[in-house]
């Protein structure tokens, strides 16, 4: 949601399980903290905004941008001429996964009817059938994009980078951007604590924002490993606020003492309360990371087909379709693959190494 979308909590939550505990890029112990807001808002720091779409991307559930973003990929082919044999009744399916780290938030029921309405979108704008599957891991899904039993792939950046390492010949079709073509991943604490790097955070509190942005989890991990700990134990609690706004609340309000957002967000966070941003100091940033995109073998699709994919998103902004499912996905659009993507993905692999134990 938005900064200042819906009521800001001011009153004390319960602390409950956060979920998805346990899963492949969570861990243990994670609780959602009571918040006990002050009953009078800030002049001019937790009023109603309207963001503009660049920074929109952090409010919304990276769970249902999943399907969103594969059910995009699909629409964005409306931007060219549906094929002849498609119009003479040729059925063209389009299988596409997703990773499970990017499920659906909503539960058994309303998460099949979101998936049926994409569905039906996809049918409808393009004359193209489409099945939108739901792998349990990135390397599932690399694996059936290998065995052609997938056509395309939505990673996660980070993922991304595992997979191509297990997979040379995977490739990046498209990048999904909001404003910047890389994510880089920021670790905060108040201007008056005493730490000056990310050692002096030990044995504090970190506020991780519930927003499924695998490269915030991946730096927090690499960097509690080189303290010789692991998250959980290199800190005394991970909560996990809603979204990257509650986040920074948090931290500025002194109910945790550190915090992990993206960075686009936090210029978000400086623009629109600048007060509460001036209580923060930056402690470690990351280099960069891939965004989520869209991934193929050349195998799969034929060459034709594979083109007209890809100016299809490339040209979604242009178009009132892919508008309308970009703004859904607070996205700003797609991007071909920047000149120093190898670059960025073979620093990211050498940094950010996946065990072995969980690579099939």
């Amino acid at each position: 949601m938005l900064f200042g979308e819906r009521q800001r909590r001011f009153s004390p939550r319960p602390g409950t399980p956060e979920r998805g505990v346990g899963g492949e890029g969570s861990w243990p112990g994670i609780v959602r903290p009571p918040h006990p807001r002050p009953l009078t808002p800030e002049a001019g720091e937790r009023g109603d905004y309207n963001l503009p779409l660049t920074l929109q991307i952090f409010s919304t559930r990276l769970s249902t941008a999943a399907f969103v973003l594969a059910s995009l990929a699909a629409v964005c082919l409306c931007t060219t001429a549906i094929p002849a044999d498609t119009q003479q009744g040729k059925a063209d399916l389009l299988h596409i996964g997703s990773c499970a780290s990017l499920a659906l938030d909503a539960s058994g029921g309303k998460e099949d009817v979101a998936i049926d309405n994409l569905k039906s979108f996809i049918k409808s704008e393009t004359g193209f059938d489409s099945d939108i599957l739901r792998q349990k891991t990135w390397s599932d899904l690399a694996d059936k994009l290998a065995k052609k039993e997938l056509e395309l792939g939505v990673f996660q950046g980070i993922e991304f980078a595992w997979a191509h390492h297990k997979y040379p010949d995977l490739h990046p079709l498209a990048l999904a951007v909001n404003g910047d073509s890389y994510r880089y991943a920021s670790v905060l604490a108040r201007k008056e604590d005493k730490a000056t790097d990310f050692a002096g955070l030990r044995g504090q509190t970190l506020a991780l924002p519930a927003v499924g942005q695998s490269h915030l989890r991946v730096f927090v991990d690499r960097l509690s490993q080189s303290q010789g700990k692991a998250p959980e134990a290199f800190f005394a609690k991970i909560t996990s606020p809603e979204n990257i706004e509650d986040t920074l609340d948090d931290l500025a309000d002194g109910m945790v003492q550190a915090a992990t957002v993206d960075r686009v967000g936090l210029e978000a966070y400086k623009r629109r309360k600048p007060g509460r941003f001036a209580r923060l100091k930056v402690i470690a940033e990351s280099s960069a990371f891939p965004p989520p995109l869209i991934a193929y073998f050349d195998h799969t699709l034929e060459k034709a087909k594979l083109e007209r994919f890809q100016e299809g998103l490339l040209n979604a902004r242009r178009k009132k379709a892919g508008q309308r499912l970009l703004n859904l996905f607070k996205l700003t659009g797609f991007e071909k693959v920047p000149a120093n993507f190898n670059e960025v993905l073979a620093a990211v692999q050498k940094e950010y190494p996946r065990a072995k134990s969980e690579v099939k």
